[in-house]
This record gives C-alpha cells, sequence and structure tokens, in this order.
C-alpha cells in the first residue's frame, strides 16, 4: 500500500518528504523480493530429486519470468480499462489498489502446501526405493577421474 500512500500524497501529511519515502519503500520491496524466494527454494529443494538441481532451478526461474511478462501485460490491460494515458492519472489509484488486491490472492493457495515436518522428506531416500526399478549400471560410473580442461592461465604450456 506504500505506492497508493505516495499517490494520495499521505506521505506528506506524516511529515515525510516524497525522495525520503520513495528511498524507504524501494529499500523494503528489495528486502522483501529478496525474502519472497527463500520459502519456493525450501520448498523446491525437498521435492527435487537429486541430480537434476539445476533444472529444477532453471524450471522455477523459467516460470517466475513467465509470471512477470504476464503481470506486465495484464498490468497493461488494466491500465488500458481504466483509461490510464500518460497524461491522464484520474485513475492511477483504482489501478494501485488493484495491483495490490491480487498481490494477496496467492494467500488464497497456502491450503496446497503440505502441513508437514519442515525437516522430513517428502520424496522417498534412495534406499527405499525398489532396486528393479532403477537398473542403472554405475559400475563404469564409479572409477571416473575428472581432469581440468586448463593446463596454464598465462598461455605458457
Amino acid at each position: 500500500m506504500f505506492d497508493l500512500i505516495l499517490v494520495l500524497r499521505l506521505n506528506l501529511k506524516f511529515g515525510i518528504p516524497d525522495y525520503v519515502f520513495v528511498v524507504i519503500v524501494e529499500s523494503i520491496a528489495q528486502m522483501t523480493n529478496r525474502l519472497k524466494w527463500m520459502p519456493m527454494l525450501v520448498l523446491s529443494s525437498k521435492l527435487c530429486p537429486s541430480g537434476i538441481e539445476g533444472t529444477f532451478f532453471a524450471l522455477l526461474m523459467s516460470i517466475d519470468n513467465v509470471g512477470l511478462l504476464s503481470s506486465s501485460w495484464g498490468g497493461g490491460l488494466v491500465l488500458h480499462v481504466l483509461k490510464i494515458t500518460r497524461t491522464k492519472f484520474d485513475n492511477i489509484w483504482l489501478a494501485i489498489l488493484i495491483r495490490n488486491i491480487l498481490r494477496l490472492t496467492p494467500l488464497c493457495m497456502l491450503f496446497l502446501v503440505p502441513r508437514v515436518d519442515p525437516n522430513s522428506f517428502i520424496l522417498l531416500p534412495k534406499e527405499n526405493v525398489d532396486p528393479k526399478v532403477d537398473a542403472i549400471d554405475t559400475s563404469e560410473t564409479k572409477d571416473v577421474e575428472l581432469m581440468s580442461l586448463v593446463h596454464s592461465v598465462d598461455g605458457n604450456i
């Protein structure tokens, strides 16, 4: 609701100048944007099978990018419907209010998060899996030695 406070100029009633208010709001926004990823990463680490962590993280990033793209298109649609242009800002407060209400809608999906002990495994450990199903021959990969592809940094061999 900080943007709504800024648009309605309520910060001046509290004696906070615009530039100070914007710096405070942007600092809070950066902090919360970083903190909002923590539960997603913890839950995904519980759901991800070992060996495909990079692929799973790429999937999360692509889902986030699709969300950002769809939110910017949806925001443009809301601005068009409310007839907000570069020179006409009469309904900007309503657009900000709609955005803030839509930001709270994921709270309605919290029932989908499993209620289990955070330290328990969601996927079965490897020893409980049927060995007939997981029949990958690992005898060749046990004695693999990794070597550097770069012999020298300064160009001398």
